[in-house]
């Protein structure tokens, strides 16, 4: 039978086929140390430069940083590559080559038309302005109770989880919320309009998915340009 990530990627995909987007988080490196401030500043700002290239390229269409977490430490959102050019791309940053952070991405069916305002945006020049704004983003975090059969009893738990998912859209409280594919720790992630991280949690707390334990979620600040959706 077939599993209930691949049943979940089947039904979430918002009518795609296949998974346009590649979603990444950037993610603290266990390797990281204390370093001066000077050198600290001197990789953000090649961190900053190395995303604007990528944007520029035209293979990157979102990134921002997400607070107060000691792990998920920003996103970052490729469309039109695979898997494996985006975590190439993206291991080329002067944070990851310095070992502050580490890039873990995967295959995702977010919303069609993502990242087309970046790219109309991106049309006005170099000093084109971007309107940043703070959301929040919920991560579904796996837990050991995320089944590994398609039983009949968790299929109708995973059709009630696609219903609370199109109830959210359609009240207009989310922007996106899409599996992440292939991932070992994470389900996947939902964008909310607002940055109330608690309101955020409230609004999740009656998905199938949390209330029969198979996977937490955590609420966290994003700092993300408005273009991008």
């Amino acid at each position: 039978m077939r599993s209930l990530l691949f049943f979940a990627a089947a039904t979430l995909c918002l009518g795609q086929a296949t998974p346009e987007y590649v979603f990444g988080f950037l993610r603290a490196h266990p390797e990281r140390t204390n370093i001066p401030r000077e050198q600290a500043m001197e990789i953000q700002k090649a961190h900053m430069a190395h995303l604007d290239k990528m944007s520029a390229d035209g293979i990157l269409i979102g990134a921002g940083p997400l607070a107060d977490s000691p792990d998920l430490r920003g996103v970052v959102i490729f469309k039109g590559i695979p898997v494996e050019q985006a975590r190439a791309a993206a291991a080329k940053d002067p944070a990851v080559l310095g070992k502050r952070l580490l890039v873990d991405v995967f295959a995702w069916p977010g919303p069609p038309g993502l990242g087309d305002r970046v790219a109309a945006k991106r049309k006005e020049g170099p000093d084109a302005k971007w309107t940043m704004n703070r959301r929040a983003l919920v991560v579904y975090w796996r837990t050991p109770a995320w089944p590994d059969t398609g039983a009949p009893a968790n299929q109708k738990i995973m059709q009630e989880h696609v219903a609370f998912g199109d109830k959210l859209r359609s009240g207009g409280e989310v922007l996106f919320m899409a599996p992440l594919l292939g991932s070992k720790d994470f389900i996947g992630v939902a964008a909310f309009r607002g940055s109330d991280t608690a309101a955020a949690l409230k609004a999740v707390a009656d998905d199938p998915f949390v209330k029969n334990g198979w996977v937490k979620p955590q609420a966290l600040v994003w700092f993300i340009a408005d273009e991008v959706f």
